[in-house]
């Protein structure tokens, strides 16, 4: 025995409803995932990171004691001044990291260069090392406009 509910099956305003509803559970999520994607690359338009900054001078191995040298260079495109630590990966021809040593340039101005030499404490094996910028930070220098004294 068959029940019929509602004669000629769902009614209109229920089949309407559930369209509605079944739309925005899909287009919700997906308008809101849009609009933060959006957000967020307007947010970081224009971020810059101290690792830009800085460029790898000089690498080479020192003659007398057979350690890897890195000659850094920084130029400062920070709001203010500030000081750069840095971190150089030393790595063999295989580009596996042999040890990682950290240099800083102090108190530099915007606009301005700056150099830093970093040596490693272990001596290299044979070949050329590779000399790669694994880590730059920044710190303000300047005090801070909200500082009272």
């Amino acid at each position: 025995m068959a029940v019929v509910l509602g004669g000629d099956g769902m009614p209109r305003w229920a089949v309407a409803v559930l369209v509605v509803v079944g739309s925005l559970v899909v287009l919700v999520p997906i308008g809101g995932l849009a609009a933060y994607i959006y957000v967020m690359g307007e947010n970081h338009e224009n971020l810059r990171f101290p690792s830009e900054d800085v460029t790898v001078a000089r690498c080479a191995l020192d003659p007398a004691s057979g350690r890897p040298v890195a000659e850094l260079s920084v130029t400062s495109r920070a709001a203010q001044r500030g000081t750069y630590t840095l971190t150089v990966e030393f790595q063999d021809e295989r580009e596996a990291a042999v040890e990682r040593v950290t240099g800083l340039v102090e108190d530099l101005a915007r606009g301005a260069t700056g150099r830093t030499v970093v040596v490693g404490a272990e001596k290299y094996g044979r070949g050329t090392p590779r000399c790669v910028v694994y880590d730059a930070g920044f710190a303000s220098t300047e005090p801070s406009a909200t500082a009272t004294g």
